[in-house]
């Protein structure tokens, strides 16, 4: 695993999905139990239209770099869907915030809660730098970051790759990207998001490819916390 000058760091900042939990172990379980739902409720099955654009609106968001995305997030797919707005995000809360916060504590990477308090007795900050609201996700996992920042927060207002929410911890953490390591699941977003930001990072993935990837927390821990 690539080495860096972990005494020089203050703040590591973790993204949230697809980094603290498995992505496919909550998509898996998601599935399952939209396709209950529909079973009984066939007339719901427009929902799996809804997530899909949504998704898809949101990657071209980002791909944008755009602003107002708190808002374009549901007018977009709305318009592609030919439906309010009001009804994507309804769907949303439903679907992908609020019904696989039961899920996210079985499908928690193994160590992760370890990684969190060896940084903690370390005296570092935690932050967490998500696209999709922290808070209630975190509480389900049980781990807590001394700082958060989301993408549709209007004092951030972009998606990464876009440095902004990374910046806002920095600033906040009163540290500079010298002292600040991010740890993220794609290249292509976490990845870039800390590269724009001049910040060392790490890739948590399950096929490493590259020195700065890793497959399991416990791999990362000893470099990371010194633990053996």
């Amino acid at each position: 695993m690539e080495q860096i000058d972990w005494s020089r760091v203050r703040l590591v900042v973790f993204d949230l999905d697809g980094t603290l939990y498995d992505q496919g172990c909550i998509r898996r379980r998601m599935l399952w139990e939209l396709g209950l739902h529909c079973l009984g409720h066939p007339g719901d099955l427009a929902r799996v239209r809804v997530i899909a654009e949504f998704r898809r609106a949101r990657e071209r968001l980002a791909d944008e770099t755009a602003e107002n995305i708190g808002r374009l997030q549901y007018e977009r797919p709305a318009a592609s869907l030919g439906i309010r707005p009001e009804e994507v995000t309804a769907v949303v809360g439903e679907w992908i915030e609020e019904r696989p916060l039961k899920h996210l504590l079985r499908c928690r990477f193994a160590a992760i809660d370890q990684v969190f308090d060896h940084l903690r007795a370390s005296g570092r900050l935690i932050g967490v730098f998500s696209d999709y609201p922290v808070r209630d996700k975190l509480g389900a996992l049980h781990l807590n970051a001394d700082l958060t920042a989301v993408a549709a927060e209007p004092e951030i207002d972009r998606l990464k790759p876009h440095p902004a929410g990374l910046e806002s911890l920095m600033s906040r953490a009163g540290v500079t990207p010298s002292q600040c390591v991010m740890i993220g699941d794609r290249e292509e977003r976490d990845g870039a998001c800390a590269r724009n930001a001049g910040v060392r990072y790490f890739i948590k993935s399950s096929s490493p490819q590259a020195p700065h990837h890793f497959r399991e927390y416990r791999e990362l821990l000893p470099a990371l916390v010194g633990v053996k």
